[in-house]
């Protein structure tokens, strides 16, 4: 790039400087005068056509059920122009030809989107997407852009949507590779269960970039509920399709209105078309068409007859309930509340009905009755399912945070499920709670420990205590579940707690806890 621009500098100056020469002459006739001036344009465009490059590309993501069903697919795609400016690391771009599908519906965005951006030392930064609101699905060219970057002199680190991330790259010829080498979580909750990426650079014999290969996969569980959400990106270098661009205002994007998702709300009106609306809901996840069909089960069937439904329907027994779930309204709670204590209703539907429940978002004390109820019995088929949604409920639904705060304490004072407990406290997300918690390092219940050991060790303020816990039991089982929750967290480990771990390897005889220590010690040294 730094060759490139030095040649558009120097055209620059010899136009400039024949210019200057041609004043001093006589006047010349008025066709040679063309013909300098054709000269000059001709000259202008070749500068601009080398400091152009133009690209293709398309991003796609999906969200899978783990038995690979596809529950939601998006593409975005489009042709970029990036534009050198003489003497300058900033580039004009331009986004054109825009196409973006979600659920295989079209969604109207814009059809061109000017943008400045730097580039420096292989580093595109300072991205100005000239006051596109923020809100808008084309934001998404800062991830581009980071995807775009790499450093081969020290690792790069960018920050991505629920952490950052540390990157090493590693040239060989034309190709360029990366490796993670830290991820810290902003939100040590909400993390994958697994991840696979790959990604891949392709440059130019001049040094540019001809082809970005990335895919990035990512499991997650959510109680009893696991998917897969994959993204993939590509883009490619193609002929240039000369358009000169022009700086813009600061403000040539504010006008662009926010991208609404299509939701296609299908009308119910009989049986038929209540399936095919199941069918939709399945597929996409719709919050608009739940709703719909969550009124229509609410205005036809009672809660005995949507039993039955669950039962006729097993394969839509997760719309049907996910559309009362997102009704939100007094009526659909009360079904929720009537099919979970329902005997003939199967034990995975009620699973899903507590955890419907907990999120849904707008419980009354009918719901928080009805969970504790279920949770007081340690022989019901989902009480454990019901603790852990009462503390989800803390978290969806404010209003009841103070009783279910209330709850959980009474639970950790009396020593009730107290292993499950510990994790509802982790699904409440509420600070106080966490320091509830710290007692129970020391606790004789192993599986209350072994949680809470779990939930502290993604919270740096209980660093020490879990630390000093493990000295005092250092069992395989714990110091395994605090090196794996450290590791996946990427939470840091103080110097001092290096120190008393490196003490704890060396004092220890047992091969698992000296193997656990050594596998931490080693990453957080790297």
């Amino acid at each position: 790039m730094k060759i490139r621009v030095y040649s558009v500098i120097l055209l620059t100056v010899a136009i400039l400087s024949g210019i200057g020469y041609l004043a001093n002459l006589p006047s010349p006739s008025n066709a040679t005068n063309q013909a300098l001036r054709n000269a000059e344009t001709s000259l202008f465009e070749t500068q601009d056509k080398e400091s152009q490059s133009t690209y293709i590309v398309q991003i796609d993501s999906s969200i899978r059920s783990d038995k690979q069903v596809v529950l939601s697919h998006s593409q975005l795609s489009w042709h970029m122009q990036l534009q050198t400016q003489a003497a300058s690391n900033a580039r004009l771009g331009q986004l054109s030809n825009i196409s973006y599908t979600q659920d295989s519906q079209p969604v109207s965005l814009v059809s061109d989107l000017p943008f400045k951006v730097n580039y420096e030392q292989h580093r595109f930064e300072q991205l100005d997407l000239l006051g596109l609101p923020k809100e808008h699905t084309l934001q998404v060219t800062k991830q581009l852009f980071d995807l775009l970057s790499y450093d081969l002199t020290q690792p790069l680190v960018i920050d991505e949507a629920q952490r950052q991330a540390t990157y090493r790259y590693q040239q060989t010829d034309n190709r360029i590779v990366r490796s993670t080498v830290e991820f810290k979580y902003h939100t040590a909750n909400h993390k994958p269960e697994k991840e696979q990426q790959a990604w891949q650079l392709l440059l130019a014999p001049s040094g540019d970039i001809e082809k970005l290969s990335y895919i990035n996969t990512l499991h997650w569980q959510q109680q009893q509920q696991k998917y897969i959400v994959e993204q993939s990106v590509n883009v490619v270098k193609v002929a240039n399709s000369f358009t000169v661009l022009s700086a813009q205002s600061s403000d040539a994007n504010a006008h662009i209105k926010v991208s609404q998702s299509p939701t296609v709300q299908r009308e119910i009106t009989d049986n038929a078309s209540f399936k095919e609306a199941l069918l939709e809901l399945k597929e996409s996840l719709s919050v608009a068409q739940a709703k719909v069909v969550g009124h229509y089960l609410v205005e036809h069937y009672s809660a005995y007859e949507i039993q039955a439904l669950l039962d006729e329907m097993p394969h839509f027994s997760s719309a049907i309930i996910y559309s009362l779930q997102k009704l939100q309204t007094p009526q659909a709670e009360a079904i929720l509340v009537d099919l979970i204590q329902f005997e003939q209703t199967s034990d995975l539907d009620k699973h899903k009905l507590a955890m419907a429940l907990g999120r849904f978002g707008a419980s009354s004390a009918l719901s928080l009755q009805t969970l504790q109820s279920i949770a007081a019995l340690p022989e019901h088929q989902v009480a454990n399912t019901a603790l852990l949604s009462l503390g989800t409920m803390a978290y969806f639904t404010p209003e009841q945070a103070v009783n279910v705060k209330n709850y959980l304490q009474q639970n950790i004072s009396e020593q009730f499920n107290l292993s499950t407990t510990v994790l509802a406290v982790e699904n409440s997300k509420d600070p106080s709670l966490l320091a509830k918690l710290s007692p129970l390092l020391g606790s004789a219940d192993d599986s209350a420990k072994l949680n809470s050991i779990k939930v502290l060790s993604k919270h740096t303020d209980y660093q020490d205590q879990v630390v000093s816990a493990l000295l005092a039991s250092p069992q395989p089982k714990f110091v395994a579940a605090f090196t794996r929750t450290m590791l996946e967290t990427g939470e840091a480990l103080s110097a001092a707690n290096k120190a008393r771990l490196k003490q704890l390897q060396s004092q220890t005889q047992n091969p698992v806890v000296r193997k656990k220590i050594a596998e931490l010690l080693e990453e957080k040294a790297g």
